[in-house]
C-alpha cells in the first residue's frame, strides 16, 4: 500500500502583520523522492541545496547572481515540479486582527490555539479530508512541519486532541526539501495578500499555475468573535490577570493547563493563582460543527430579535 506525507511551512508571523499563512502538499512517498532529485537538480548550478522563497526575492545569495529571466526560469521550473510530483497542495490563511479580536476576549490561544497551531490544525484537517474522500487511511498519511515556527510545541496537543492522524514531526527546511514547496507556496499566498493582489508576473503566474492543479486553499472565518467561543465554551478572558498556557502529558496524553494569576503584584501575593483545564469533550465532527454553527446563528438572530422589540 502506498504511503503518504504531508509538509508544511509558515509565512508571516503571528506578532506583525496582516496576514499569516500555511501551505503545503501532500503526495506519495515515492513521489516525494523524484521531486527532491528534480528540485536539487535545478538548484545544482547555484550550489545550494535550499530555496528559500523570501531569500530570491531579496536577491539575497546565492540567487544575486541571476539575471531577471534565470530567475524567472528557475522559478517556473520550480512551481512545475510541485504541480507534476504532488497530489494536492493546501494553503489556509489567518487574518490577524481577526484572531487578536477573539484573543482580547476569550482565552483563546491557551484553550484552542495560537496562530500558527491554528492555521496547521486547518491544514491537517483537509488533508485528512482528502484522505477519507479517496479512501486513503489517515494513518497512511504522515505530517511534517518546518522547524522553528512560534508556538510550534501546542501543534502536538491539538493533533492529539482533534484529529485522527499521527502527531506531526518537525524537520529542518534544509535538511528535507519538500519543505520547501510549502515555503514557496505559502510565501506566494502571504505575498499575494500583503499586495492586494499586485504581485509580479512571475509570483501571479506561479500562483495560477498552483491553482491549476487539485487544491484547497482559504481563509478561517474568525470575523464573529464570539462564535468559535461560545460553540467550544472558551472562558472569557479577565483582563486583570496574566495567563500561560503550558502542555502538560499525563498517563501518555497531552493536556493543556493555563496557569493564571493577578496582573498587580501586590493583588497577586493576595489572590491564590488558578489553573484552568477546559473539560475533556469528544472533537466535533464536520456534521457537529455545521450544526453547532447553526445553532449559533439562530440563537444571534433571536437575540437581535428581541433587541429590536
Amino acid at each position: 500500500m502506498a504511503m503518504y506525507s504531508a509538509y508544511f511551512d509558515e509565512s508571516g508571523h503571528p506578532d506583525n502583520g496582516i496576514f499569516m499563512v500555511v501551505a503545503g502538499c501532500v503526495a506519495e512517498v515515492d513521489q516525494w523522492v523524484h521531486f527532491e532529485r528534480e528540485w536539487l537538480e535545478a538548484l545544482a548550478p547555484l550550489n545550494t541545496k535550499v530555496f528559500h522563497t523570501n531569500e530570491f526575492e531579496k536577491g539575497n545569495p546565492p540567487f544575486d547572481k541571476l539575471t531577471s529571466r534565470e530567475a524567472d526560469d528557475l522559478f517556473d521550473k520550480l512551481v512545475g515540479i510541485i504541480c507534476r510530483r504532488v497530489e494536492k497542495n493546501f494553503s489556509q490563511v489567518l487574518r490577524l486582527a481577526d484572531y487578536n479580536a477573539i484573543n482580547a476576549k476569550y482565552v483563546f490561544a491557551e484553550c484552542y490555539g495560537f496562530p500558527y497551531p491554528v492555521l496547521a490544525r486547518s491544514c491537517i484537517g483537509l488533508v485528512e479530508t482528502w484522505a477519507e474522500k479517496h479512501s486513503i487511511p489517515v494513518n497512511d498519511v504522515r505530517h511534517f512541519f518546518e522547524n522553528g515556527a512560534k508556538h510550534k510545541g501546542q501543534i502536538e496537543w491539538i493533533a492529539e486532541r482533534d484529529l485522527k492522524s499521527s502527531i506531526p514531526v518537525f524537520l529542518e527546511k534544509k535538511e528535507f526539501v519538500p519543505l520547501q514547496a510549502g515555503d514557496l507556496l505559502a510565501w506566494c499566498h502571504h505575498h499575494y495578500l500583503t499586495t492586494s493582489g499586485k504581485m509580479e508576473w512571475r509570483y501571479e503566474k506561479a500562483l495560477n499555475r498552483l491553482a491549476g492543479v487539485a487544491n484547497s486553499w482559504g481563509l478561517i472565518n474568525f470575523e464573529d468573535p464570539d462564535r468559535i467561543p461560545t460553540v467550544l465554551e472558551i472562558p472569557v478572558r479577565d483582563p486583570n490577570m496574566r495567563y500561560r498556557s503550558i502542555i502538560v502529558k499525563k498517563d501518555g496524553k497531552r493536556r493543556a493547563v493555563t496557569r493564571y494569576w493577578h496582573k498587580n503584584k501586590k493583588q497577586a501575593g493576595e489572590i491564590k493563582r488558578g489553573s484552568l483545564v477546559l473539560p475533556e469533550k469528544a472533537p466535533l465532527n464536520p456534521e457537529q460543527v455545521k450544526a453547532a454553527f447553526e445553532q449559533y446563528a439562530a440563537a444571534k438572530q433571536r437575540e437581535a430579535a428581541e433587541t429590536v422589540k
